[in-house]
């Protein structure tokens, strides 16, 4: 396997866990790679071996229209057969990740008989879409020579779904690879928190569904001894919180502190989490979009901020959200409350420090990608040989 094309249409490549680790896998096996993205807030590293295709903004919403709103498989086979003929070579394996990277990698293959593996973070219902809209995923199901998913919950959904062979299936939960590495350099010191405060931190997406109004207004009860921050994934998190209503001129002056620091690598984390004493992850589904709905009801382990947190052995708090809260209590590594008020109540329990080795522990035995890494190679070996 010496050609690769990854289409990932959210173009945040290398802020997904598993997909940074795929990349590195393939470089590391000399395979040459394409990433066909969009242009986005997420910023692209510059690595040599690798083949950068980025679209604009404009076409991107050509693309949404064509393969989300009009769903006319003419059409979408047409831009397809455009971008095969003017912009893409020959590739050994496609790679296409959710929805749009698994329609047109199957397109793809109908053009050329180029194979191609689907690997899946978001999961498209039929109830909260219509039946137009999946007839798409479902006709290009029937082509794919392997799929991955984080957990045997989401797979039982994708499957259903998309009408997926089971058999044909790898589990990988979203992790990073490795254990942390150390940093000096700690993003609480840059803003400026005293040295003798302990610090709690909501991170990644800023948003009505992480509940990150309802954290920020639970801090007034907080002891006087712990300290927030609220760090977007992007670097934009007075953007982001601004955007949700909340005024910025009014957050707990010493208690809160907003980080637009952003990091282009989702291993680039330890800076961001060093001298963190608590994760905070809430999850509540509030059915507004197809991304928001089941898609986080059915959450299993396809949190990348979960798993960041147990790799930096960094206990959490967390809201009911299934397969993570279960674990939590099991392995004793967070704290499962009701709501985001209930966390000043459970943040002096924070002292014991076996809570962040259990963490560390379960990241290692049963979310790091070096669990998985070999598996995962010999199926794309196998989906490039057997087409």
């Amino acid at each position: 396997m010496k050609r690769v094309l990854l289409i990932h249409t959210d173009g945040n490549t290398f802020n997904n866990p598993t997909l940074k680790c795929v990349v590195d896998l393939l470089l590391e096996n000399k395979v040459q790679l394409t990433i066909r993205y969009p242009l986005n807030l997420a910023s692209m590293p510059d690595i040599t071996e690798l083949s950068l295709l980025p679209f604009g903004k404009l076409y991107q919403k050509v693309k949404r229209i064509i393969f989300d709103r009009l769903c006319w498989q003419w059409l979408s086979y047409l831009s397809v057969w455009f971008e095969y003929k003017f912009i893409y070579d020959h590739y050994d394996l496609v790679i296409g990740v959710d929805r749009q990277g698994l329609i047109e990698a199957a397109f793809l293959y109908k053009l050329s008989k180029m194979p191609f593996v689907f690997f899946s973070f978001e999961i498209m219902f039929e109830s909260e879409t219509s039946t137009k809209f999946k007839s798409s995923e479902k006709e290009a199901a029937k082509s794919v020579k392997h799929w991955f998913v984080q957990d045997e919950i989401r797979a039982t959904h994708l499957q259903r779904e998309n009408g997926l062979n089971p058999t044909i299936k790898t589990i990988i939960p979203l992790a990073p690879s490795g254990s942390s590495n150390k940093n000096s350099h700690r993003l609480r010191d840059q803003l400026g928190i005293p040295l003798e405060k302990k610090v709690a931190i909501v991170m990644g997406s800023i948003s009505a569904w992480s509940m990150t109004l309802e954290i920020l207004s639970s801090v007034e009860s907080w002891p006087d001894d712990w300290a927030l921050i609220v760090h977007d994934r992007y670097g934009r998190t007075e953007i982001e919180l601004e955007k949700l209503g909340c005024n910025i001129n009014g957050i707990t002056a010493g208690k809160v502190y907003l980080s637009n620091h952003a990091c282009i690598l989702v291993d680039d984390m330890s800076t961001i989490l060093a001298g963190v004493s608590a994760g905070l992850a809430f999850y509540q589904p509030d059915y507004t979009s197809r991304y928001t709905g089941k898609n986080l009801e059915f959450l299993g382990l396809a949190s990348g901020k979960i798993s960041v947190f147990l790799r930096h052995g960094i206990p959490f708090i967390m809201n009911e959200i299934g397969t993570y809260s279960s674990l939590a209590k099991q392995y004793n590594f967070g704290i499962v409350v009701d709501e985001p008020i209930d966390i000043s109540s459970a943040l002096p329990n924070f002292s014991n420090p076996s809570w962040g080795e259990n963490a560390k522990k379960f990241y290692t035995s049963n979310l790091d990608f070096i669990n998985y890494r070999d598996l995962i190679w010999e199926k794309l070996l196998e989906a490039e040989k057997n087409h």
